[in-house]
């Protein structure tokens, strides 16, 4: 006897045997989950939530580890969820938001619009006039204003028959260059979408656009799935080469997940994801690999280069992307190492290297890239920082969302700890920013030493059952969580190693070009994760090297702008190309004092040489 279990919003299914726990029916079905404790139940990273069927009572871990929301909207651990009938769960939650939290295009950027839709009437075909449908159609459209010689893509001859019979010969045909790539009856939805994805190593964020007027719709994000194949890059493309057919599992994965938020978005903007004929896709050098299915043999091994650098132009359908059959996909240029696309969109966004002066950006995030501009001569490196910032490598670690602590300040001298929880009520985690502000008060208060160790009678601090100490935030009767909310020593280090590879970066971009801090006229802080971050905190516990707060700016997503500038332009990919070949790539490793710099930064105390 055996149980299905469906898992949403993949629509896969898989028979298991009674007993199975959802995270054995997952891995059967080579579903994604974030089981970053291997199934052992104690890092709460594997939850579903459950839409049908009986998963039974929560376990005393569930009960632990899930706050009592979270638990009466049916959320559980996949690992200790056994399968006792049929189920379906839901594992990959996307987040949905309107236009205004689309960034904005750069004042100075002019769109011009990739895909023109045209309207047109065809004459029906007769014995005496015996003419072949796309003869027709590309006779009519040469005759609309700069078409041109034109072509027509085999998916869009695939669908011309039908769409024009079925609409009286009336239709809406879409032309990309000398191409028409979608071919509908002229009383559909006529408009062209196009989606700039960010493909980040936690998070995947997707813009939609109207592709006639630049007009941002929406924007959703998920999870990157693949955490479950590691936190770090590095895990991931070790095991997308391990064995045959790793590397195209884990490409369907990704791609079911731009599916997934194509979808969603193309719902609430228009008649589904077929109207989306446009893709920009921008991420590090291993996210390009993984998504493309490319071997990552040479990111991982000396000299460390990556197999395609130069831009790349495909149909979306090629890799299984689920939008307008005729659509392209445009994969931006990497610069070397793992500094790929999303820094060069960064530099496309904010400018960086078309102004004078000293300037520096940083893309913050489990793998953090950093850019360094001096008088237009830019420099780039990428430092593994981990998922501890972001709050993946912590017990009580929490996407932001409501519940999660996101602010942390001290009111007073000698005066507790307070916070600010995302939507109000009792907390139930602490998300990135809160985490870079809970370590900085905790720096400022003197709970705890510049070489990140919390002092045993200060407030606040605790015994921890590891034989060292915590530090409580919140106690049990403030959170929802029925027990204290509170950060190790052991978290504590994680936060500083992660930090501290930001840091070095930063330092050994200024040694290269002898820049000291004084000399930065302008720090950019992008990412989603980063736009978040206290410019107070970063500079205190020396994230960042010591400037005055008002040179640091926080820009959003830049990656996102960078891509969607892309995805709207063509001038702009002619421009991002020209971006990458300007920037030289510094492998931090081979750099003389790094482990040196690495160490001292570290520290929660001024780390610059």
């Amino acid at each position: 006897m055996t149980y299905r279990v469906t898992f949403e919003p993949w629509s896969t299914a898989v028979e298991v045997p009674p007993g199975s726990t959802v995270l054995d029916a997952a891995k059967a079905a080579g579903i994604p989950l974030g089981a970053v404790c291997a199934g052992r139940g104690t890092c709460g990273k594997c939850r579903v939530r459950v839409l049908e069927g009986d998963a039974g009572s929560a376990s005393s871990e569930e009960r632990t580890l899930l706050p009592a929301p979270a638990l009466s909207r049916a959320e559980r651990l996949a690992c200790r969820t056994q399968v006792r009938g049929p189920l379906t769960v839901e594992t990959l939650r996307i987040s949905s938001h309107g236009k205004d939290l689309v960034p904005p295009l750069p004042a100075s950027f002019h769109p011009v619009p990739t895909i023109r839709v045209h309207s047109v009437h065809l004459i029906p075909p007769t014995l005496d006039h015996p003419v072949a449908d796309a003869d027709a159609l590309l006779a009519e459209v040469n005759r609309q204003p700069g078409a041109g010689a034109l072509t027509v893509d085999y998916r869009a001859a695939q669908e011309l028959p039908l769409a024009a019979r079925s609409s009286g010969w009336n239709l809406a045909v879409s032309v990309r260059s000398h191409e028409v790539i979608a071919v509908r009856p002229a009383s559909a939805h006529a408009r062209a979408l196009g989606l700039a994805v960010d493909l980040g190593t936690t998070n995947i964020v997707a813009y939609l656009y109207d592709l006639a007027d630049a007009a941002p719709l929406g924007v959703s994000a998920a999870a990157n799935p693949l955490s479950s194949y590691g936190a770090d890059i590095i895990s991931r493309l070790v095991h997308a080469q391990a064995a045959a057919g790793n590397g195209q599992r884990l490409q369907r994965i990704l791609v079911k997940s731009i599916n997934a938020l194509a979808e969603s978005l193309g719902r609430e903007h228009g008649d589904g994801a077929a109207d989306i004929q446009e893709l920009v896709v921008v991420g590090n050098s291993g996210m390009h690999h993984l998504f493309l299915d490319l071997p990552g043999k040479g990111l991982v091994e000396a000299p460390f280069v990556p197999a395609l650098r130069a831009p790349l132009t495909i149909k979306a359908r090629e890799i299984g992307i689920a939008v307008s059959p005729g659509a392209g996909l445009y994969l931006p240029p990497l610069v070397g190492g793992f500094v790929g696309s999303d820094l060069v969109s960064v530099a496309l966004a904010t400018g960086i290297g078309d102004r004078p002066g000293v300037r520096l950006a940083l893309d913050v995030g489990t793998n953090t890239e950093l850019l360094l501009s001096v008088d237009g001569t830019l420099t780039a490196c990428s430092t593994a920082s981990g998922p501890a910032l972001e709050g993946a490598a912590l017990r009580f670690g929490s996407v932001a969302s409501p519940g999660a602590i996101d602010r942390v300040w001290e009111p007073g001298p000698g005066a507790a700890l307070e916070c600010s929880v995302i939507g109000g009520g009792r907390a139930s985690g602490i998300c990135g920013s809160g985490i870079v502000d809970l370590v900085a008060c905790l720096f400022r208060t003197g709970a705890m030493s510049r070489t990140g160790r919390l002092s045993a009678d200060a407030r606040g601090v605790r015994p921890s059952p590891d034989g060292d100490h915590l530090f409580v935030l919140a106690p049990a009767e403030q959170t929802a969580l029925g027990t204290d909310l509170t950060i190790s020593q052991s978290e504590i280090r994680s936060i500083q190693l992660a930090k501290g590879a930001i840091r070095a970066g930063i330092d050994t971009l200024m040694s290269e070009r002898g820049i000291h801090p004084r000399d930065i006229e302008e720090v950019f802080v992008a990412g989603t994760f980063g736009s978040h971050l206290s410019v107070r905190s970063m500079l205190d516990t020396g994230l960042l090297p010591p400037v005055s707060q008002e040179r640091v700016r926080r820009i959003g997503n830049a990656a996102g702008t960078g891509s969607a500038m892309m995805l709207l332009s063509d001038a702009e990919r002619d421009a991002a190309g020209r971006l990458s070949e300007r920037i030289r790539y510094v492998e931090l490793a081979r750099r003389p004092g790094f482990m040196a710099r690495f160490a001292r930064a570290q520290w929660f105390a001024e780390a610059s040489e």
